[in-house]
């Protein structure tokens, strides 16, 4: 006999467990449109190259490719922030800038399957083009922490940030090309740094530098005291990066008036190519993993064609983040089952339910065929607080029976009654 399962790495979500989902979705929708965001959907499937052309290493080997009837390879989208960047060029360049914009979908990497490590996920993000102002970066970073803050996790966690543009000014002024750039770069975020430092030694020829880039990468939770020694050396007036670290200082600055917590680690580097300035993760002490990341992507949008375009987002792991949250309030609508006696009863049975639906309650209609004494202790254990009841005398008299299922008050009030006095029975 056939039996089918999900495919490895993927999985259902039935009930309170999509309805977690679900409450995570709207929540961030929400908070993202009083910010000024507008949503926007794409499409799963996109053309391979789109992130091939800059998608980092990690991310060529990780993902589905696949190629269609027309011999177009094409690949299911393992993050939302190309498809983004695409839709932008293709509808909204002309439009006034900086765009607003956010989403929520699934997203597929063919990684090893683990505690939060899924081939099938989900991300919520915002992606905000056509800014390069240090105040456009602070409304990502603020409206990322007040979704944390939404879910009760604002004191629990710590945004982890970085200046990927330290990296990229050094290894620019030596000539380093960008695919060994990104590679580097890998390196550094697989914490394969005596790799990294290898390459980085045979291409400069420079030991100074060499060690001054060593050093950056041991500051894993630098303090502002640190950032300010680095800018006063004299390694940092050659580099010409000094406003790469002043910028950590000023963001830093402003993030501990808006008391929001984080730190500073220089030796982070984020896998994706793309990034090219501020960099950051959510960190939560109860995982190992970050639960939330973005960065500012200034060529990105120029890279695919379109005009210079700066930008920045972060993309929400959704799954990542209900494993660290303690107890998510979903709001549960009250159930109410609505039970006929005959088939006479049917019309009055959907006439009852349309209306109650109107009001936000959750009604099922009885189909079970079994006698009251049964049906009522059933639906007791199965949730339900209400149940309607028309049987005989109802219907002769156009009424119906509302019984509490918990408290067993019932009573019998006309049909068109029912909003008002379904309440006297709650």
């Amino acid at each position: 006999m056939v039996k089918f399962e999900t495919v490895r790495g993927m999985k259902d979500y039935i009930g309170i467990d999509a309805e977690k989902i679900r409450y995570l979705e709207s929540t961030f929708r929400d908070l993202a449109i009083k910010y000024g965001y507008s949503e926007i959907i794409t499409p799963i499937v996109e053309e391979f190259k789109l992130f091939a052309l800059k998608g980092g290493e990690e991310l060529r080997e990780t993902m589905y490719v696949f190629k269609d009837k027309a011999d177009r390879e094409l690949s299911l989208r393992p993050e939302i922030t190309p498809s983004v960047a695409r839709a932008y060029i293709q509808n909204l360049q002309s439009s006034p800038r900086p765009i607003r914009l956010f989403y929520f979908g699934t997203v597929y990497r063919y990684d090893e399957p683990q505690y939060g490590r899924y081939r099938e996920f989900r991300q919520a993000g915002v992606e905000m083009i056509g800014d390069s102002s240090i105040l456009a970066d602070l409304e990502v970073l603020d409206l990322l922490y007040n979704f944390y803050d939404k879910l009760n996790l604002s004191n629990d966690i710590t945004i982890k940030l970085n200046n990927i543009g330290i990296f990229r000014k050094i290894m620019d002024k030596y000539n380093i090309e960008d695919n060994l750039q990104e590679h580097i770069l890998h390196l550094i975020d697989k914490n394969k740094i005596n790799e990294a430092l290898d390459i980085l030694e045979k291409n400069i020829k420079n030991k100074d530098i060499v060690d001054f880039f060593n050093e950056i990468l041991t500051k894993k939770d630098a303090k502002l005291e640190d950032i300010e020694s680095l800018t006063k050396l004299e390694e940092v007036s050659k580099l010409d990066i000094k406003n790469e670290f002043l910028y950590l200082f000023r963001l830093s600055s402003l993030l501990n008036n808006l008391n929001i917590k984080f730190k500073i680690d220089l030796g982070f580097v984020r896998g994706l190519a793309y990034y090219t300035g501020l960099i950051f993760e959510v960190l939560h002490p109860s995982v190992q993993f970050s639960i939330a990341g973005g960065g500012r992507y200034d060529k990105l949008i120029e890279l695919y064609g379109g005009l210079p375009s700066p930008a920045i987002g972060f993309a929400i792991g959704v799954e990542r983040t209900l494993l660290v949250v303690r107890e998510l309030k979903v709001e549960e609508p009250i159930n109410v089952i609505v039970i006929g006696m005959s088939e006479d009863a049917i019309p009055s049975m959907f006439k009852v339910s349309r209306i109650l639906r109107k009001e936000e309650y959750r009604v099922v209609i009885n189909t079970k065929d079994q006698p009251l004494s049964k049906l009522l202790p059933y639906y007791a254990s199965q949730g339900f607080k209400l149940a309607i009841i028309i049987g005989k005398q109802e219907l002769e008299k156009n009424m119906i029976t509302i019984r509490n299922l918990i408290t067993r008050k019932q009573i019998s009030v006309p049909l068109e009654n029912v909003e008002d006095a379904i309440k006297q029975t709650l």
